[in-house]
């Protein structure tokens, strides 16, 4: 492990993964409620297998279920297993089963979306799930946790190649390059695992990642001191959750209220030592015994002059685990991500065809005939759906979930100017409503839409 800091930063805290299964305890509850709404599934499930294609993932009709409190869900063609129904909005993902009331496996398996725990954290997200399942199984209902990862990342600690002899645990480890990097390590699997890996480069390789620089920047995050950002994960499946959850407990609750209780347990298994790379050398040649070995670890922890960062990692501050919030400063990680890719489209672009000024024009004129041609909009237009896309989405997290999400006034400006445009450039706005692929937030966008028509 490198230190680019004299004291490494932490930058967020947080539940990144959560999934959770529902069984109801009165057959009453059952009838009533559950029993109906699969009957509704089923006449979606039915209109969407009549859907041609291939990959199942398109294949799915959109509705407003549950009475349309919870807002828009896909309800997808094929189911998975016992699980005939499987829906999801863009916070959670729901597999539903058609079982009996007395069946042995839960009726309702929910996977919390990653960027949906991270906007509200666990408890908002896990009470908004309640409210659904209420009005699924009624009052008596019985919650297990399957899953939960907790996450740590920490700027200034860069991976380094010999990092994997620095853990002194029993668990098999690998190894995650690219190209000459190292990009990241894991040990365990099964009921546990806890990895460490490169954050900056994983976001760099899967865009959708990038929302954690938001909450980043609250914790004094900047892209411009190009210091790496690790992060530090561990899972617990249902198996090693029992061990630790006492019998007759609301289990998710009690998971909720000792989070650095499960975060020290993890540390723990793995047990990091600042070993130097000749200590790391030394273990690896083999030419030391188990006692000599236990001996370098000790000793490394006791030695004061080193940064004992398993300390340092060891601790799990509700500070850093905070809701997005309003922000000044929030925009700027958003900014630099778009003077990248900026210089990236810039860079690919020369690469596949050459130094030419004129083939920046040509292919701006390419992407924008071809929207035309297939989709009846500008490039131009096509950023103005994105732009109102997002500025709908964030006023509704805030409306819908008491979010204080970043709107600052020029970005509602840039909005506001954006769909007034869209609506003089459209009187008919069903050529907007084919490019449903476009926007996330379809049903709210056109309602938004529809009302500033009217006005």
């Amino acid at each position: 492990m490198l230190l680019e800091l004299e004291r490494p930063k932490i930058l967020s805290q947080h539940v990144d993964t959560l999934y959770a299964t529902f069984k109801t305890e009165n057959e009453a509850d059952y009838n009533r409620y559950i029993n109906k709404e699969l009957s509704k599934l089923e006449d979606f499930k039915t209109e969407a297998q009549n859907i041609e294609g291939f990959n199942n993932k398109n294949r799915f009709v959109k509705s407003n279920l549950f009475g349309g409190k919870f807002g828009s869900f896909k309800i997808f063609a094929q189911g998975s297993g016992q699980y005939r129904y499987l829906i999801e909005n863009q916070d959670i993902f729901m597999s539903l089963s058609s079982a009996k009331f007395d069946s042995d496996a839960p009726l309702i398996k929910v996977q919390f979306s990653a960027h949906y725990l991270f906007a509200v954290g666990e408890n908002k997200a896990y009470n908004y799930v309640l409210q659904l399942i209420s009005q699924l199984l009624g009052t008596a209902f019985e919650s297990s946790i399957q899953r939960i990862d907790l996450a740590t990342d920490i700027q200034g600690v860069k991976i380094e190649y010999l990092d994997s002899i620095r853990y002194q645990n029993s668990y098999k480890n690998s190894v995650y390059r690219q190209g000459s990097k190292n990009t990241g390590l894991s040990f365990g699997g099964g009921s546990f695992m806890f990895r460490v890996y490169d954050k900056l480069e994983e976001i760099r390789s899967n865009y959708s990642r990038h929302y954690v620089k938001q909450k980043w920047a609250l914790n004094g995050y900047r892209e411009d001191d190009n210091l790496s950002v690790t992060r530090y994960e561990a899972q617990f499946r249902r198996e090693a959750l029992k061990k630790h959850i006492p019998k007759g407990v609301n289990e998710i609750s009690y998971v909720f209220a000792n989070l650095g209780s499960f975060w020290k347990k993890a540390l723990q298994k793995i047990k990091y030592a600042p070993l130097t790379n000749d200590e790391c050398i030394k273990i690896v040649d083999g030419g030391l015994k188990a006692d000599s070995k236990r001996q370098v670890f000790k000793r490394a922890r006791d030695n004061k002059d080193r940064f004992q960062f398993q300390e340092y990692l060891d601790v799990w501050d509700n500070k850093y685990s905070l809701q997005l919030i309003e922000y000044k400063e929030i925009n700027e990680p958003i900014k630099a991500t778009a003077k990248r890719q900026l210089k990236g489209f810039i860079a690919s672009t020369m690469k596949a065809c050459g130094n030419n000024p004129k083939v920046f024009r040509e292919l701006i004129n390419e992407v924008d005939n071809s929207l035309y041609e297939f989709e009846n909009i500008s490039l131009y237009d096509y950023g103005l759906l994105r732009t109102v896309d997002s500025f709908v989405h964030q006023s509704k997290m805030k409306e819908k979930y008491g979010v204080n999400c970043t709107i600052n006034f020029d970005y509602t400006n840039l909005a506001v100017e954006a769909h007034h445009k869209l609506l003089n450039r459209f009187d008919d706005l069903s050529i907007i409503s084919n490019n449903l692929k476009y926007v996330s937030n379809y049903d709210e966008l056109m309602s938004y839409f529809s009302l500033e028509k009217q006005a």
